[in-house]
């Protein structure tokens, strides 16, 4: 094996520090869900293989994770945004954020100037039905993300970044950011020019 490849031990125990507790279970699934969210360098193909530049990359998301920073881009971490079923259902993959949606993410935290607090991200079919979502929600597809109240409805239409927006009805703030029209099923045709909007009772 060429010295700049990870062998399947230290992939299985570095994806494990990051948040891929299926690692070891599962361990194509958990090289994927890595592959498809990484944004600390140019995009990885999503073949679950630990090529050099899977390893390359596993390598310095681990560094990162060791020096207390980011695994995934410049502010967010794999493990942020794993699903909160906490592996009860067997067919959960864990984290498979989209590359896509986290660059949209990086995006509006620039734009608020603030650290976005993830609520949730990943939800596996089993999570997301116990959780009482959609039928297609968007977590289902790791391009859904709900986040910590900072801006109304209205001025985050207004910077064109997601293709749904779902809002509190009492304050109009966002608490729900997706990219439907990158992954999923978009099923409302949302696009960051004309955002799929919906308000929740609270």
């Amino acid at each position: 094996m060429a010295a700049n490849v990870l062998t399947k031990e230290q992939a299985t125990a570095m994806l494990k520090a990051i948040g891929f507790d299926n690692a070891g279970r599962d361990f194509t699934a958990a090289v994927k869900g890595f592959q498809v969210g990484w944004n600390l360098g140019p995009e990885l193909k999503d073949d679950g293989k630990v090529g050099p530049l899977t390893s390359a990359a596993l390598t310095m998301s681990f560094a990162r994770h060791k020096a207390k920073k980011p695994t995934m881009s410049a502010h967010f971490s794999y493990l942020e945004f794993r699903c909160k079923c906490e592996g009860k259902f067997p067919d959960c993959q864990r984290i498979w954020t989209k590359r896509a949606h986290v660059r949209r993410l990086e995006a509006y935290r620039a734009s608020v100037r603030e650290t976005i607090t993830i609520k949730s991200g990943c939800r596996c079919p089993g999570r997301n039905k116990s959780a009482g979502g959609a039928k297609n929600s968007q977590h289902m597809f790791g391009v859904a993300t709900d986040i910590e109240a900072l801006v109304t409805v209205e001025t985050r239409r207004k910077a064109k970044l997601f293709a749904g927006l779902g809002f509190r009805r009492s304050s109009r703030m966002v608490v729900h950011v997706d990219s439907r029209d990158v992954g999923g099923r978009n099923l409302t045709n949302g696009t960051p020019l004309r955002p799929t909007t919906w308000e929740y009772a609270t």
